[in-house]
């Protein structure tokens, strides 16, 4: 396998009219998809090769019809954001320089608005002809997706085809994922860990549902859909898993085929994890930890035996292939030291797209049993709990020092999940006047949150003021904002 490009056209061969892709009326069989993706390739000007195209990306088939054709036709897609601020959109179009863009109808004002002076195409503009699949080497980029950009210019991630492949491989053979999984869709696709759906659907053939945004607002409803959908397997971000139990969803339905619940992106309250599991037990509940700088995730935890609302969850131990350690100051740490997370394994990516200082910075070469290899330093602290697998601390950023104690904001965060009258949290902090702001969502007043937290809290880990939110801001990706919130301060 050099491609990922081959698992769609096995697909295409194996089960020709099974159902690839589903939203609402719209269903692409394998066939479908294969054949659209080389109409639509053959719009795309033929002297590309190995260049960055854009995708406007929608919630819709269309949307990952339109990845895999650029694919198809020898280059990498940029899956793009329509509502990026118009700036950021600007920048990525100047930084990548690209001269075609794919899209939807509704995309066209906007492309219009950026002044972008390249080849504008969308789906009604294929014709019949297909296009032979180009030919693509393992080293090939495959797509680039571009990190917030919330403090500064974005960056561009950039994965490999043979990355994509490594990370599905293990991904597959680790969890046993087959053909008759029914894959629910909750991440946006210009958001990296929807790649893990995708690549899922075409490597096992199986059906990737996608799942309408408006449905998280209505718990309830969602599960319906999932039973309606013969749902097997979600891989959604905490927040999304928070709704479904703080509005108690399972009390009024239940899901009757989902099998397999994974949770990614952010830090899994167990509180709400606990409900999931007392409400349904049988399931196969699993923590997954990765980076952008990664195809899909270097780390995995099988949840077993019981936990307590203010335990943390750890992020487990290294998919088959991946090598991951903590260092510190450039040696590995052991025991309980808290360390840096470093990865070494085929999965990584390629490079920040034209920016080698920063792929310098970030991607190093460490010794490793007496060989050099190439290593992306994470920047997440973890350490070894006592059956030795790793325990997330926090970001590297999210450390600070407040009363000349060295503090992580995630286990102040980790404190406030376990009350119960909290139903979500975020700590941050303001160097300038040396102070940690607490926002949250619940059904206790900002005083009586702060006498009680004196209760859990050592005196220099309380929160020098406490913000009641009715909800906390949701960035694109469905994570809790934290810029946003910073500039509240």
């Amino acid at each position: 396998m050099v491609s990922v490009l081959e698992y769609l056209l096995r697909s295409a061969e194996r089960c020709p009219d099974k159902a690839a892709i589903r939203m609402g009326e719209s269903v692409y069989s394998f066939e479908k998809l294969r054949s659209d993706c080389a109409k639509m390739a053959d719009s795309i000007p033929g002297e590309l090769k190995n260049q960055p195209v854009g995708v406007f990306v929608e919630r819709s088939a269309e949307s990952l019809m339109m990845f895999l054709s650029v694919l198809y036709s020898g280059n990498y897609y940029v899956p793009l954001d329509p509502q990026m601020p118009k700036e950021k959109l600007l920048s990525i179009l100047s930084d990548t320089k690209m001269t075609v863009v794919l899209g939807e109808n509704c995309n066209k004002e906007l492309v219009s608005e950026l002044g972008f002076e390249g080849l504008f195409l969308t789906p009604e503009d294929m014709g019949d002809n297909e296009r032979e699949p180009a030919c693509i080497n393992a080293d090939d980029p495959v797509y680039m997706v571009y990190t917030s950009g919330s403090t500064g210019k974005p960056k561009g991630v950039l994965k490999s085809h043979k990355a994509v492949i490594s990370f599905i491989e293990s991904y597959m053979g680790t969890f046993d994922f087959s053909e008759d999984e029914v894959i629910g869709n909750q991440t946006p696709f210009f958001f990296d860990a929807s790649a893990k759906d995708l690549y899922l659907m075409l490597a096992s053939s199986a059906t990737l549902e996608i799942i309408p945004s408006q449905l998280f607002a209505m718990p309830p409803k969602l599960v319906e859909y999932l039973n309606d959908k013969k749902i097997t397997m979600i891989s959604w971000v905490p927040t999304a898993l928070s709704i479904v139990s703080q509005l108690k969803a399972f009390s009024a339905v239940k899901p009757q085929y989902l099998k397999k619940v994974f949770f990614v992106g952010e830090v899994m309250p167990v509180k709400h994890l606990n409900y999931w599991r007392s409400e349904l037990p049988g399931l196969m509940y699993v923590n997954l930890y990765g980076a952008s700088e990664l195809a899909g995730i270097c780390c995995y935890y099988i949840v077993k035996g019981e936990f307590e609302n203010g335990d943390t969850l750890p992020i487990g131990r290294a998919l088959s292939n991946c090598n991951v350690f903590l260092a510190r100051n450039g040696s590995a740490v052991n025991g309980d030291e808290v360390g840096e997370i470093c990865v070494s394994s085929d999965a990584l990516a390629l490079e920040y797209y034209n920016d080698p200082e920063k792929t310098a910075e970030r991607f190093v070469q460490m010794t490793l049993d007496g060989k050099t290899v190439r290593c992306y330093k994470t920047g997440d602290l973890a350490r070894y709990d006592a059956n030795g697998e790793l325990v997330f601390v926090s970001r590297c950023d999210h450390q600070i020092k407040h009363m000349g104690y060295r503090i992580e904001l995630g286990d102040i965060e980790a404190n406030v999940n376990t009350l119960p009258q909290v139903t979500a949290c975020c700590c941050v902090y303001d160097k300038d006047k040396d102070k940690i702001i607490l926002f949250y969502s619940g059904d206790t007043e900002e005083r009586e949150l702060l006498v009680t937290l004196k209760q859990k809290l050592p005196r220099y880990m309380l929160p020098n003021k406490a913000r009641r939110m009715q909800s906390l801001p949701l960035n694109a990706n469905g994570k809790t904002d934290r810029v946003s919130l910073q500039k509240m301060i």
